[in-house]
Order: C-alpha cells, then structure tokens, then sequence
C-alpha cells in the first residue's frame, strides 16, 4: 500500500497554529531568493529541494522524525513532491503539504505576507 502526503490547507494550518495542540514543524522548500520575497511568519526548518539529499535530509529532520511536519513552497507543488520523497525514501512516516502553499497563506490569513 502506497503512502502519500495528507493536504492541508491555510485556514486549517491556522486553526491548527491557534489550537493547544503541539505545532508541526515545518519544512520550507523554497530557494533562498523565494525567502527574500516572502518569508513564512512561523519558526520553519529549511531545506531548498535543490539541494536535497537523502544524507542531508535525514540529518536535518531527524529531531522532527515523530512529531507532525508540514511541507511548504510556493504554490503546493514542490511541496507535495518534496513530502512523497520523503516517504518514498521512507525518511518519514506521515507528513502534510500545504495546499496553495505560501501564496494560499498570503491571499487567506497574512496579507501582509508579499505575493509573487
């Protein structure tokens, strides 16, 4: 049985931020040039899809390993991949994509977050 990232979108990330629960941590796959223009309001682990290895990834989530992540880029799609590579490579067990990505945050929760 194939294993795929569970989508959550913005206002539901949200809720989740404003809830008691534990917050994920989340993995930012953007490129730095990406970050510059608009930056994710949250504590965020970031981890460019351009440089992604196997090694490299494995060493920089595994504090994050058992606790809930969340993968965002621009728009939802680097994201999405970048989270089936991680189970594909079985880095990790469960892990959300952010539908719509930074934008969908920008155009429903941070307007102040700058679109591009």
């Amino acid at each position: 049985m194939q294993n795929f990232p569970k989508n959550i979108n913005a206002f539901d990330l949200n809720e989740w931020f404003n809830s008691e629960d534990e917050n994920p941590v989340i993995i930012d796959v953007r490129e730095n040039s990406e970050l510059e223009i608009a930056r994710f309001p949250r504590e965020f682990l970031h981890l460019p899809i351009s440089k992604a290895s196997v090694d490299h990834v494995k060493s920089k989530i595994s504090d994050a390993k058992d606790k809930k992540i969340i993968v965002i880029c621009h728009a939802g799609i680097r994201s999405y991949n970048f989270a089936q590579w991680l189970l594909d490579n079985n880095l990790i067990n469960e892990i959300y994509n952010l539908e719509e990505g930074i934008d969908g945050w920008s155009k429903y929760i941070d307007q102040t977050i700058p679109r591009y």
